[in-house]
């Protein structure tokens, strides 16, 4: 499996991701692949996170994660 992002200004290389993704994978990466990602497309903070169907992003951890963030 691989996570990627991408944006209109921004498009970040392909992250592969070992295993089935779990809460703790998916966490690691948004730490250290989206949220860098997202922070230099986005830096006046008009940012959105397109969730998709995996069930780790619907977590409280992960949401906790962004809200920090914004």
């Amino acid at each position: 499996m691989f996570w990627d992002s991408f944006s209109f200004s921004v498009v970040a290389s392909l992250m592969p991701i070992e295993d089935m993704m779990n809460l703790y994978k998916c966490i690691d990466v948004i730490e250290r692949k989206a949220i860098p990602v997202i922070t230099k497309a986005f830096p006046d903070g008009g940012r959105k996170f397109q969730y998709d169907i995996v069930p780790c992003l619907s977590s409280e951890k992960v949401k906790t994660i962004f809200r920090k963030q914004n």
